[in-house]
């Protein structure tokens, strides 16, 4: 190192110190004028300028909740990132984010987010984006010591040290999570130990150490550019100020006594003045720049009080990334053949394969020869293992690493075979990917493919229909593709959106056939469809009880009754344009949904109808789904515990209040001869 590029470095750092003791001193006197927590690195600076100064534009950072270094360090814009601070709509995030999230994508800072550890998996999977491609970029990723405690890290170096991804992971160790030491949370072994266990390459130094930061990072970097895989780097360092706040805390007691007078003595500035000045730079040289560097921090904060505060009329602005419109559904133009469909997603799949070169399909079991129920059947042989993968068991961490390649523009399909599976996904789905485009405006082109629906005995973790939960969250579109044709052209429009897509799978659907279009084509992610035309009453129904509704509908027409039945097939955006144009003929309203009653999305759709339609309603709007308890595994148990042709046929009878002569045993009975409950779907016919 030669003075020039430590006078270089020696200017990041003051960045970062004066920005640091710019919101520090600002915070307390401006009258909360920035309304978000504040997590300083005071102290901590030399180990975010020593890494960066290796890194490219091209290459991505990823931080986390205390990552204003890291930012800057990156080259992020210092306007914007001191305007998010007071919630401007020039901030990096127009004011959604605050000093935890961050972002300045031509800056190659590629996000930070304050969850601890659920960026490590997007820094992996944007690295594996790149090595994909061979453009010879890399990633890198800062988390502190307490990360070691979160399941998601370890998941993220096993999947990087598979495959040799050139990522870097970066601990910056500053002895405490919060207010606890590192010892009273962790086993007295190295950290650096554990990630040397993963099969990764170590370094370690001392993190105030500008030259040690600097040195052991570029052998870390020149060790990724080679393309021998990920390298873990520890550095030693300690924060300055409390946890999070502005405030100098060490009279709460739980530091040792003189450990921040310690480490005050160790303040990575002091450090590097002192070696400028071994290396011959003047005093006057190092009191010209830190002026310039001052008075550059101090102007954008003058800058930040005259700006625009974020405007609130645009608050609901940017859940979603726009969408190309999708032409209309043509069956009648061209071939078609007939499949499940399975046979439609599987098509669909290779389709999409076709069109878009960098598609990749993962998930537990894809290449299996039993394929997902018949889903990925042969793509392993058509496209290779490059593009058609199986996964780790690590539902997290390689959720989180195929966002971080999406976040790369890289389309993924991503398989979890049960639905149930997605709790442990949750943190990347509804912390990272639902709220990523809003918070940064960057699409996040995934889709997730997932099970739903009873197996035989599959009990209270192996059948369950999480479909509102997930609709609940702002930011994931939820599909529930009933027939062959909208399997496929929804799975196609689904890849091609440009926002995470939950697409969800009956299994008892999967052996449905029906007439697909050979080409490819898309169907709306927006609109429900008519599944059935009638006068009577109105069943929206939701996925395979939109079958079971139709099943109720033929015998009900021998007895006069004609039911509309609408496939409502989208549950994120929820469409209601046909179930309020059905009410208002029909007057009656009945929801049939595979989810549990309480809380559901058919709790929704009558709320939605109650709010828009209720004068239509000539009597009380009803639903049927599970009743309010886990799945039981015993068939005497689950007889009655899923609702069906015959519950939903008493159901309507019940509403009608007797306006039809209908015994409803003599139709229960009617529907036993033509298929019980315990039949898989796949032994029913009718209009799929």
């Amino acid at each position: 190192m030669n003075p020039t590029q430590l006078l270089s470095l020696y200017r990041s750092m003051l960045l970062i110190r004066y920005t640091e003791e710019g919101i520090s001193d600002r915070y307390r006197e401006e009258g909360q004028r920035m309304r978000c927590p504040v997590h300083l690195c005071t102290g901590q600076e030399a180990a975010a300028v020593g890494v960066c100064a290796h890194l490219h534009t091209e290459d991505g950072l990823f931080g986390a909740h205390r990552s204003h270094g890291h930012y800057l360090a990156k080259g992020g814009d210092l306007q914007k990132f001191v305007d998010e601070l007071y919630g401007m709509e020039s901030g990096c995030c127009h004011g959604r984010g605050g000093s935890m999230h961050l972002i300045d994508r031509q800056a190659g800072f590629m996000g930070a987010t304050p969850i601890v550890g659920d960026t490590i998996p997007l820094a992996v999977g944007a690295a594996w984006a790149g090595q994909r491609r061979g453009d010879g970029s890399l990633a890198v990723i800062f988390f502190g010591d307490g990360c070691f405690e979160e399941g998601v890290l370890h998941e993220s170096m096993n999947f990087a040290a598979l495959k040799g991804i050139p990522v870097l992971f970066v601990c910056e160790n500053n002895n405490y999570a919060v207010y606890t030491q590192l010892k009273q949370r962790q086993p007295p072994r190295t950290i650096r130990g554990v990630a040397e266990a993963h099969g990764i390459p170590v370094l370690h130094a001392d993190g105030n150490d500008i030259q040690a930061v600097w040195q052991v990072a570029g052998q870390a970097i020149d060790h990724i550019r080679q393309g021998k895989g990920p390298f873990f780097l520890e550095l030693f360092t300690f924060r300055l100020r409390e946890h999070c706040g502005p405030e100098d805390d060490d009279h709460l007691g739980y530091r040792e006594p003189g450990e921040l007078a310690g480490w005050l003595q160790q303040s990575p500035m002091e450090r590097a003045v002192a070696l400028l000045r071994q290396m011959g730079v003047g005093q006057e040289e190092i009191t010209a720049l830190e002026a310039e560097v001052k008075q550059s921090v101090d102007h954008a904060f003058a800058q930040a009080k005259q700006g625009q505060p974020a405007v609130a009329e645009r608050a609901s602005e940017g859940v979603f990334a726009a969408v190309q419109a999708v032409p209309p559904l043509a069956p009648e133009e061209g071939a078609t053949h007939t499949l499940s469909v399975a046979q439609a997603i599987r098509e669909a799949t290779a389709q999409a394969m076709a069109i878009h070169s960098e598609l990749f399909i993962i998930g537990e079991g894809v290449p299996d020869p039993k394929a997902i129920f018949g889903t990925t059947q042969n793509l392993l042989s058509e496209w290779g293992a490059e593009r058609v993968l199986d996964m780790p068991l690590a539902e997290n961490g390689m959720t989180g690493i195929c966002i971080g390649a999406a976040l790369r523009g890289m389309p993924v399909v991503m398989v979890h075979q049960r639905i149930d599976f997605l709790y442990l996904a949750m943190d990347q789905l509804a912390n990272v990917a639902a709220k990523w485009h809003y918070l940064f405006a960057q699409s996040v082109p995934l889709v997730v493919r997932t099970l739903i629906g009873r197996g035989w005995g599959q009990g209270p973790q192996h059948g369950q229909s999480l479909q509102a939960l997930f609709a609940h969250i702002p930011g994931i579109k939820v599909v529930m593709p009933v027939t062959a044709q909208d399997a496929k052209g929804m799975l196609l429009a689904a890849i091609a959106d440009p926002n995470p897509v939950l697409f969800i799978e009956h299994r008892w659907l999967h052996t449905i056939t029906g007439e697909v279009p050979t080409a490819p084509y898309q169907v709306s992610l927006q609109h429900a469809r008519w599944a059935r035309r009638g006068q009577h009453l109105t069943v929206a129904a939701f996925s395979y009880m939109v079958l079971e509704a139709l099943r109720a509908a033929e015998v009900l027409a021998s007895y006069g009754i004609e039911l509309e039945v609408i496939d409502m097939r989208v549950v994120q955006p929820l469409d209601m344009s046909l179930v309020l144009e059905s009410v208002q003929r029909t007057g009656y309203l009945l929801v049939a949904d595979t989810g549990w009653q309480s809380f559901g999305v058919a709790a929704e759709v009558l709320a939605r109808t109650a709010e828009a339609a209720f004068a239509a309603l000539q009597a009380a709007p009803r639903r049927l789904a599970l009743p309010d308890h886990p799945l039981p595994t015993a068939p005497s148990l689950t007889h009655d515990y899923y609702p069906d042709a015959e519950s939903l046929v008493r159901t309507v009878l019940d509403m009608l209040q007797g306006k039809f002569k209908v015994n409803p045993e003599e139709v229960a009975a009617r529907l036993h001869r033509h298929g019980h409950r315990d039949i898989p779907n796949a032994q029913f016919t009718g209009p799929f």
